[in-house]
């Protein structure tokens, strides 16, 4: 599991050649714990070049890493499902996967999971009547039709689900914990079809507008996603006081 990292945040940011030794003494480490770094970066398919000024990132994996991003999250190459993972991390930190061996929908039903989808969980603690809990994916939906009409894609919901002219692009799933009729904890799961191989039915976003970056994806459906589930939240405890 990778989690998010300043330093590596910071080599990636530029500008260009960005200073081991300037790193190492704004994070009061080594630049040996610096070339570590970059070392690591490599072995996940950055282009990093060393030069007597400092380092040069030249290429970046089209991987959405937990330092790309603009929100809270760990990333998992491969997984069994981000649901399993995300009922044990923080709230609003999401588990994102490479691919899943039982990605996970609706009903029972499993999510076919390659390389190059958006595969996303995120935990949530919050006391919620049930009808509310049953509600949580509307806001995600929200978020991702938005992102998508701004992308130039015309998908509807039906259900839990994202389709474009019948074919199905995207879903999202709830699992929910609590007691007495209350909802005290949920995970809620969205996989996207960005760029992988999909069953027969099914569309990709590469498939509809060609060229299309998983990371830039996440880096725009992540944080709309937090965002409105976060309103929906206060919404929902205004609406229930």
């Amino acid at each position: 599991m990778l989690r998010d990292s300043p330093v590596k945040r910071a080599i990636l940011r530029g500008p260009f050649p960005v200073s081991g030794e300037k790193l190492a003494g704004e994070f009061g480490i080594s630049r040996v714990a610096v070339w570590k770094h970059v070392r690591e970066l490599k072995k996940l398919g950055y282009s990093i070049r060393s030069t007597g000024k400092g380092y040069v990132v030249e290429g970046r994996p089209d991987v959405p890493y937990p330092w790309e991003l603009p929100v809270k999250a760990v990333y998992l190459p491969e997984t069994s499902s981000t649901m399993d993972v995300a009922w044990n991390l923080e709230d609003w930190e999401f588990a994102i996967a490479g691919t899943q061996r039982s990605g996970r929908g609706r009903r029972g039903a499993s999510w076919f999971s390659p390389p190059g989808g958006l595969y996303v969980s995120l935990p949530i603690s919050e006391r919620l009547s049930l009808e509310a809990g049953r509600k949580l994916s509307k806001p995600v939906l929200s978020a991702v039709l938005r992102i998508l009409r701004e992308m130039g894609v015309r998908a509807v919901p039906v259900e839990n689900g994202l389709y474009v002219d019948g074919r199905k692009l995207g879903g999202v799933l709830v699992e929910i914990s609590g007691e007495m009729g209350e909802v005290k904890r949920a995970v809620v799961g969205l996989g996207l079809n960005v760029k992988n191989p999909v069953p027969a039915g099914a569309v990709s976003l590469q498939m509809l507008l060609g060229s299309v970056s998983l990371l830039q994806v996440a880096k725009r459906v992540l944080p709309s996603v937090e965002e409105e589930l976060r309103k929906f939240l206060r919404s929902a405890r205004s609406f229930e006081r």
